[in-house]
């Protein structure tokens, strides 16, 4: 439900109840508007040994003390995702940051697969083995964390899955990092915004 309020100095504005939404219309009006929002690039091993990848641009840093990130995974109808599935059964996972050139790659991922079928796979994704966790990181992204299981919560109705994870060890690709500081131009991941439709990263404004 959309009602038409009063013009203002700073312009007219429409406000929306998201309550008389449908969760459809209440998904795409959130995630257009709150971008650019990064991408978790999330891989994990099933109890079947196989690999899955999987991204998630609801995805956040809850804490510093200690290192905790956060993904929030929306449901699949009739089933959970495979991801879910995995992260529950073994409490590990990495997130790997999605480097420019990925757009596409991320795209065909984010579609549902088969349990048995491997999106590392399918796609010719290259690996590397992590140190501390069993799912392998992909070796083109220039950022990955290896995360233990620190809990998982369940919001709202349907329900969303927020996905704690204890950052166990990061990996950045040599020559990124400086002093504890990132290279923001050489690091460019990709961002997620609304629909199909992705971003780079432009002008850096410093104040």
């Amino acid at each position: 439900m959309v009602i038409e309020a009063d013009a203002t100095a700073t312009g007219s504005f429409d406000s929306v109840d998201l309550d008389g939404l449908s969760r459809a219309e209440r998904y795409k009006m959130l995630t257009g508007a709150v971008i650019p929002r990064p991408i978790a690039f999330v891989t994990t091993i099933g109890v079947n040994g196989i690999v899955n990848a999987a991204p998630f641009s609801q995805f956040v840093i809850v804490a510093v003390d200690p290192g905790l990130l956060a993904i929030s995974i929306g449901p699949r109808p009739g089933t959970l995702k495979d991801t879910l599935l995995n992260i529950r059964a073994s409490g590990e996972f990495v997130i790997n940051m999605v480097p420019e050139g990925w757009e596409n790659v991320v795209q065909e991922c984010g579609a549902d697969q088969a349990a048995d079928v491997s999106e590392v796979d399918q796609l010719g994704l290259a690996t590397l083995p992590s140190v501390h966790v069993k799912p392998p990181r992909l070796a083109d992204s220039k950022i990955q964390f290896e995360c233990k299981l620190e809990r998982i919560l369940e919001l709202g109705d349907a329900p969303n899955h927020f996905v704690i994870g204890k950052v166990a060890l990061m990996h950045v690709r040599q020559g990124l990092a400086r002093d504890c500081k990132i290279d923001p131009k050489s690091y460019a991941p990709v961002a997620r915004i609304g629909g199909r439709n992705y971003v780079r990263l432009g002008d850096i404004v410093e104040c």
